[in-house]
């Protein structure tokens, strides 16, 4: 498996386990990731999302990332 699956992997469920959309310094710190190019690999994925909002960590309004929700066919 690849560093960016991985770090994807990670991000998605952490994202999916808070529910809730964080910036990427605090993903970083708070996943304790220490390449930010490979942070930036894995979130080019069309699993994430990017939009602005307030990121519950640092309470700052800037540029969060969120868990993309699965599309239920029915």
């Amino acid at each position: 498996m690849s560093r960016p699956y991985l770090i994807e992997q990670r991000v998605a469920a952490f994202l999916r386990k808070r529910n809730a959309a964080y910036c990427e310094a605090c993903l970083v710190e708070r996943l304790l990731i220490a390449s930010r190019t490979a942070m930036k690999a894995a979130l080019a994925t069309n699993c994430f999302t990017v939009r602005v909002g307030i990121c519950p960590d640092c309470k700052a309004r800037k540029q969060v990332i969120a868990h993309r929700a699965e599309n239920v066919a029915a």
